[in-house]
């Protein structure tokens, strides 16, 4: 499950080059000052943005490549994003946004019930996000990401809405489940302490500027 990214991402007077070579079992966060290409770095690998030169692998697959045009859709690529704030669906219940997506096949089996156990959800599952603290709903959001066959989870700044007891309760979840993931993680994230308690791997983008701002990211 190694990834591989070697992306330019050219905007109005900014250019984000990007050189990752990932395996399994790594947690790598990714600091740096706000607007300095985070999020647009996992944004690539999610497929929400393109590379505008480079590529970028998966097991030896290419996910993007502007070199033949071959570009893999988000829903197609196997990864799992957890944003700020969730981006649970107001319409359903704890339960349905678990389930939602490639997680669906996952109804009333042990590995659901092993997700909402992990996450502390069980009294939680008919209620709606509007019910829930924001600790709560971002541990379901960790869960349905969690749940979902993945081989990339990618999580931009999951902490950074919650209060300090919501936070830790959180950081707690995420560092048990990277324990037993198979997988590759990204974690973008300002919080030093989060980073410290669960990376394996730290790396800075490191940010020039002129009368074009380049950025650089390597790890």
């Amino acid at each position: 499950m190694s990834l591989a990214m070697y992306c330019r991402l050219k905007r109005t007077k900014f250019v984000l080059d990007v050189e990752l070579s990932l395996t399994p079992g790594r947690v790598l966060a990714i600091t740096g000052e706000n607007g300095s290409g985070k999020s647009s770095t996992i944004d690539m690998i999610a497929g929400l943005l393109a590379c505008t030169t480079g590529k970028i692998l998966l097991n030896g697959e290419v996910l993007d490549d502007s070199t033949t045009n071959q570009f893999v859709q988000p829903e197609m690529r196997g990864v799992s994003t957890v944003f700020q704030g969730g981006g649970l669906f107001s319409h359903m219940t704890v339960e349905k946004n678990i389930l939602f997506g490639r997680g669906a096949e996952f109804k009333n089996t042990p590995k659901f019930n092993a997700a909402v156990e992990q996450f502390n959800l069980v009294g939680l599952l008919t209620r709606k996000p509007s019910t829930l603290s924001g600790g709560q709903r971002q541990r379901v959001a960790l869960a349905r990401a969690f749940l979902s066959p993945s081989e990339i989870l990618l999580l931009d700044e999951p902490t950074s809405s919650l209060d300090a007891v919501s936070r830790d309760e959180v950081r707690r979840a995420m560092k048990g489940f990277f324990e037993t993931y198979k997988g590759v993680v990204i974690l973008v994230s300002h919080d030093a302490v989060e980073v410290a308690q669960i990376a394996t791997d730290v790396t800075n983008i490191k940010v020039t500027r002129g009368e074009t701002t380049t950025a650089k990211l390597t790890a």
